[in-house]
């Protein structure tokens, strides 16, 4: 317990004297007229800018905040509903994956010992020709209808 009392405590602190340190910032002239800035001031003759430089790059018009709300717009109801179609599987594609799978099955099969059969179930001859022009046609309607 008085490990996290400790620890809460030193974060305190370091918020408490980081937000309470402000650096000055100087500008100051030397004798060959050259303008040099700095946190520190070196010569009596310096000129404390703190509270103009604090001021650069701040705008708050409302003109500016218009264009980063144009570039950074907020999410809508239009945008989440094209987001939620996006993500809805497509049933046609889903369909061409299947018979692209179903064709590359088929070509494997073709590929190897295989015997075709007729409608009726009976074993028709084949020649090692026609089961290689098969094999050619399947790979061509896979070239032309699926992605590798």
């Amino acid at each position: 317990m008085k490990k996290y009392l400790c620890c809460f405590l030193l974060l305190v602190c370091n918020v408490f004297y980081s937000t309470q340190s402000n650096a000055e910032i100087y500008k100051w002239t030397n004798k060959q007229g050259k303008v040099h800035y700095g946190d520190k001031k070196v010569e009596k003759t310096a000129e404390d800018i703190t509270g103009t430089v604090k001021k650069q790059n701040i705008d708050t018009s409302t003109e500016e905040h218009q264009k980063l709300e144009t570039i950074f717009r907020k999410e809508n109801a239009a945008d989440r509903a094209y987001k939620a179609q996006q993500l809805m599987p497509d049933p046609a594609a889903a369909d061409h994956e299947k018979r692209c799978a179903d064709a590359k099955d088929r070509l494997f099969k073709l590929e190897g010992r295989v015997n075709f059969i007729d409608k009726d179930g009976k074993v028709i001859k084949a020649t090692e020709q026609e089961r290689e022009a098969k094999a050619a046609e399947m790979r061509k309607i896979l070239a032309d209808n699926c992605a590798s």
